[in-house]
């Protein structure tokens, strides 16, 4: 590879160390052509992507990025699957695969937060796909602001429906 082309991909590696919130660095080797692109079948559903690295210019990419923490773990046959959408469900899709295939290896993952950027192993990468995905958290979120309102409805039907009740028992008690 001509050292333009390096340039330029380390310039694409930085453009996505500075843009993703959440990356998983996978060990891929051992899996077919077929098992690739179903895994990145998968991804894509959940918006993530994955990319081949070239560890040496990877290496050079992540310097002064969020993900510089994950330098260490840029050795051997490692892909990097990346996304700005809910880590979470590009966890668990990691995770589910893994399980399927003895070959695909989890490394190490990382989380970017404005406030800190967290590296993750392989045992906290799976802890996160076994947490609620972002859609659920936002549905309990609506029934917890929904139940005050339900319950006040509640309570205002109940003092009518107990005064019908208590015309009902009157009436029955004089027929």
């Amino acid at each position: 590879m001509e050292r333009s082309q390096k340039e330029i991909l380390v310039g694409e590696l930085q453009g996505i160390f500075n843009s993703a919130t959440a990356a998983v660095l996978i060990d891929y080797k051992g899996l077919a052509a077929n098992e690739l692109v179903e895994m990145r079948q998968e991804l894509h559903k959940v918006r993530s992507t994955m990319k081949v690295l070239k560890n040496t210019l990877a290496k050079l990419a992540v310097e002064d990025t969020p993900f510089s923490g994950i330098r260490e773990h840029l050795v051997d046959t490692r892909a990097l699957v990346y996304g700005q959408e809910d880590p979470v469900e590009q966890a668990k899709v990691l995770v589910k695969i893994a399980g399927q295939n003895p070959n695909l290896k989890i490394h190490a993952g990382v989380l970017v937060d404005p406030a800190k950027t967290s590296v993750l192993d392989d045992a906290q990468v799976e802890a996160l796909s076994k947490l609620p995905s972002k859609e659920d958290l936002l549905v309990k979120l609506l029934f917890l602001f929904q139940a005050p309102a339900t319950q006040l409805v509640r309570t205002l039907n109940e003092v009518p429906a107990k005064f019908v009740r208590t015309l009902a028992a009157v009436r029955d008690s004089k027929e």
